[in-house]
């Protein structure tokens, strides 16, 4: 839920709540003035009595008007004055009072019509509703236009660091407002994305150069390799002993290209894409990898139809690369590799006994298996493509065949 959504509700729940308590404690304080009023008018009307009894030692004359009246009931019982509210054909308010006459003890009753009283109670309540409610669409309104241009620069900051890119190597630019947080908010972003920039910016430099320098004492070291295998006068054991460096030389060599391709992936620096004919790639992949999949005796079953994929050349090239390489070197003799491309979905097969270690890791860099064989980078460069371009891969061990799903 959105900040200025959430915030909205609390507050319109707490106005709601305000008004509602509020109207009905208004209500109750008018009526209590209101009917406090007409008990004061009330008791005129019980001294002017209690007067003209005190004058002449008698009751005046009953009295019955549309808004008022008078009357007397003699009793034997003493009884307290008291006010009270009754309906009879009507809302009145009465004030019930003890007087003595002719040595007599009778029960004054003196009954005012509250209609007036309660019509202007209405009238109030109505008024005062009226108000409550346009000062409602007034904060309403407020909450709705007002503050959400507030919040404005807080939304644009918020779309600025959505659509940053390392490599677009622009800083986010503080935003001009005249408001201290969103200003502030403003000058910490632009300083943020300015060192994330630059810290960028010395890893790249740093690998780059890592790889580069790399690369010449590598080749050195490959060269004169070719030199002293060359070399007659070396004998079986000196010639293994060559054999086993200029390996593992070559296996430093790719791993630093492999180390260095999945930095530039994960720092984007293949942002150009094109479509390709996927199925096209892939056939040519097995021609170059022919000699391979000869070498092992591998049965190859493509099930193929055109299939376009939307990403940059150079890292089609090398995921597909990736995949059926991994396909070739982790089968067996006399196994097989089956394929199926169709649009969106490509499916690579092959042979090979179960793996030694959690399947869930395969996509880890240098997973190792418990014989020491892992599967190098070889996944882990696949896994970071298809990342790079929200694909979707997967793994499984499906009738004793390793299974890798593409979906694009």
């Amino acid at each position: 839920m959105k900040l200025f959504t959430k915030y909205g509700r609390i507050n319109f729940v707490a106005i709601l709540a305000v008004l509602f308590i509020g109207s009905v404690c208004y209500y109750y304080i008018i009526r209590f003035v209101l009917i406090d009023q007409l008990d004061e008018t009330l008791k005129v009307e019980e001294q002017e009595i209690l007067d003209y009894v005190n004058k002449r030692d008698r009751l005046p004359e009953p009295s019955h008007y549309r808004d008022q009246s008078v009357y007397f009931t003699e009793t034997d019982r003493p009884f307290k004055r008291r006010f009270k509210s009754i309906r009879l054909d009507g809302h009145f308010r009465e004030i019930v009072f003890p007087v003595i006459a002719g040595k007599k003890l009778f029960i004054a009753t003196v009954s005012k019509s509250q209609k007036e009283a309660d019509g202007l109670i209405g009238l109030i309540v109505l008024i005062t509703a009226g108000v409550l409610m346009l000062l409602f669409l007034v904060l309403f309104l407020i909450n709705r236009f007002v503050l959400r241009k507030i919040w404005q620069p807080f939304h644009t900051t918020l779309g600025l660091i959505k659509h940053f890119n390392l490599s677009s190597q622009r800083v986010i630019p503080g935003l001009d407002t005249d408001i201290d947080e969103f200003r502030e908010l403003g000058i910490a972003v632009r300083e943020m994305t300015g060192k994330v920039l630059q810290d960028y910016e010395s890893l790249k430099n740093f690998a780059d150069n890592a790889s580069h320098e790399m690369q010449t004492p590598l080749a050195i070291i490959n060269s004169r390799l070719d030199l002293m295998i060359q070399d007659q006068r070396l004998d079986e054991k000196q010639m293994k002993q060559l054999q086993g460096i200029y390996d593992a030389t070559r296996r430093l060599t790719k791993l630093n290209q492999s180390l260095l391709l999945l930095t530039k992936i994960e720092n984007n620096q293949f942002s150009e894409a094109r479509s390709i004919q996927l199925d096209v790639l892939i056939k040519e992949k097995l021609i170059q990898l022919d000699e391979l999949i000869l070498g092992k005796h591998l049965q190859l079953m493509v099930d193929s139809s055109p299939s376009l994929i939307l990403m940059n050349e150079y890292l089609a090239d090398i995921l597909v690369n990736n995949l059926l390489s991994n396909a070739i070197r982790h089968n067996q003799e006399n196994g097989r590799i089956e394929m199926s491309i169709c649009p969106g979905i490509l499916t690579i097969s092959n042979t090979s006994n179960p793996l030694s270690f959690d399947s869930s890791g395969i996509f880890d860099r240098f997973q190792k298996s418990s014989d020491s064989q892992g599967v190098g980078l070889g996944p882990a460069i696949v896994r970071q493509i298809c990342d790079n371009y929200h694909f979707v891969v997967d793994y499984a061990y499906i009738n004793e065949m390793h299974t890798f799903t593409l979906r694009y």
